[in-house]
């Protein structure tokens, strides 16, 4: 819900899976995503993730295959007391 408030408050509109867990990921958005946003013509793909950083290749992967120019992919991860750390792909 952090990040949902967060692209909520500069003006994204958001779509957040709903029950998506570590151990349920079938409920993500192509098995990948938590999040799908749009803001003027972007459209951003967004897994969130706490504390590790996770293995980005499918997320690359996916972006090569699937995106256009006016897409983006990217992994944020909260830390524990640290804040937040972005992985654009």
């Amino acid at each position: 819900m952090k990040a949902v408030r967060e692209l909520r408050k500069t003006g994204w509109l958001v779509y957040r899976v709903k029950g998506s867990t570590k151990f349920n990921r079938n409920v993500d958005i192509f098995t990948l995503f938590d999040i799908c946003a749009k803001k003027n013509k972007i459209t951003l793909w967004l897994q969130i993730k706490s504390n590790r950083k996770p293995v980005l290749t499918p997320f690359e992967d996916f972006k090569k295959k699937y995106c256009c120019k006016h897409e983006k992919c990217e992994v944020w991860v909260y830390k524990d007391y640290k804040g937040k750390k972005e992985y654009r792909i």
